[in-house]
């Protein structure tokens, strides 16, 4: 993340601006391409495969600085910045990890077994979990004796959430309509098999969601 220079004057968050990247990328596993917006030229994860790519273009917003603009000259007692005034910060730490991923594959040797694993990770086929390579195992395990680097920087206003926190609010939108559906049916089921329709409409926001698409308009 891009550092922003703060003024030893005690400016406020309003006083400085966030330098903020649009970032292309291109995916060589599955030819995806998407962008995003960064306070930096980072790297981002494909939103089909998951892989890490690095942006083939990186470009500063129009109208953003890359450096704050110095504060303009004011009377030292209005340069104070009042005790306990809040300010905007993004926290984050960064701890090491290993991504281990398991498949079943079915071959007449260890070798024959690893080369069909490493091609189809090279094909960025190997999370497709078909019956031939069905998916065993996607985890993330922190390394022992890690690392733990904390950073915290100031910024005018906090960031949209990237991709991964988009996707697990995905995630956690469609767990919420299945468990929405079964409640339904239940309901439905005690009810001689009458399902009451607000039961399900309720649920079409929700289903919007966990799906990226926009919410309906109310014609009503």
């Amino acid at each position: 993340m891009k550092k922003i220079n703060q003024s030893s004057s005690g400016t406020t968050p309003a006083e400085n601006s966030a330098v903020r990247y649009l970032n292309q990328y291109r995916c060589p596993y599955c030819q995806t391409e998407w962008e995003d917006v960064w306070d930096c030229g980072c790297n981002d994860r494909c939103p089909d495969c998951n892989k890490e790519i690095e942006p083939y273009e990186s470009a500063l917003i129009e109208g953003e600085s890359a450096e704050t603009e110095l504060p303009v000259e004011e009377p030292a007692s209005a340069n104070v910045t009042a005790a306990g005034v809040n300010r905007f910060f993004v926290v984050s730490y960064e701890i090491d990890y290993v991504h281990r991923v398991s498949v079943g594959i079915t071959a007449d040797s260890p070798e024959a077994a690893q080369q069909i694993a490493e091609q189809a990770f090279n094909d960025a086929s190997i999370w497709d979990d078909t019956a031939a390579m069905p998916l065993l195992s996607d985890e993330y395990h922190e390394v022992e004796g890690e690392s733990l680097v904390w950073e915290c920087v100031a910024v005018a206003q906090f960031p949209e959430p990237d991709y991964s926190v988009r996707q697990l609010k995905k995630e956690q939108a469609a767990m919420r309509v299945c468990r929405g559906l079964v409640e339904a049916y239940q309901q439905g089921e005690a009810n001689g098999g009458s399902i009451d329709w607000d039961d399900l409409d309720q649920l079409i926001p929700v289903a919007l969601q966990a799906l990226g698409k926009p919410a309906l308009e109310n014609k009503s």
